[in-house]
């Protein structure tokens, strides 16, 4: 019976030691990545809040965009549906952006500071990531065209969050 049980806890430490191996090689890494992001999001949001001014000029500011969108969907939806909400839509950009930020940041401490992750956190962190991916990749639609850097960056932050989801959610589904 005691030699069952010391093979039993030897099985539990061997499948931990993968676990804390897989972890080490593949989540902390991208944690860090993930943490940057979460501090880009930080920053970007801070500069929002801070200025006072993107509410009230973002509707001055699709127009000038819509005009030369390549999109022409796109270019659609910010004529129909962006300027005439303009201050709905910069109040949800202002707050998602700080709410992913959040999330994304204090997530990836959280996960950095314990390699068997707590569910809700990881859950807060997807939430944060599908959040920032998705005004990322609506940041890109609007003014990705503008410049080399905007289309690259937004398209980079995107598919890192998008990478950082399917692997937060294949560790909690281990568990």
């Amino acid at each position: 019976m005691a030699g069952l049980r010391l093979l039993r806890l030897a099985g539990q430490k061997i499948l931990d030691n993968n676990y804390d191996l897989f972890y080490v090689k593949t989540m902390r890494p991208l944690l860090i990545i993930l943490l940057s992001v979460g501090l880009l999001w930080l920053r970007s949001s801070f500069g929002k809040f801070t200025g006072g001014t993107f509410v009230n000029s973002l509707g001055a500011t699709l127009t000038k965009t819509a005009e030369k969108n390549p999109y022409p969907w796109f270019k659609d939806f910010l004529t129909s549906v962006a300027i005439p909400n303009a201050q709905v839509f910069g109040l949800l950009v202002l707050w998602g952006e700080i709410l992913s930020a959040v999330a994304i940041t204090v997530g990836a401490i959280m996960l950095l500071m314990n390699s068997h992750p707590n569910k809700f956190v990881s859950l807060v962190l997807v939430a944060g990531l599908a959040g920032g991916a998705l005004l990322n990749i609506v940041f890109w639609l609007g003014f990705g065209y503008t410049s080399p850097s905007t289309e690259s960056l937004n398209l980079l932050m995107a598919v890192v969050q998008i990478i950082g989801i399917f692997f937060v959610m294949q560790q909690f589904a281990k568990g």
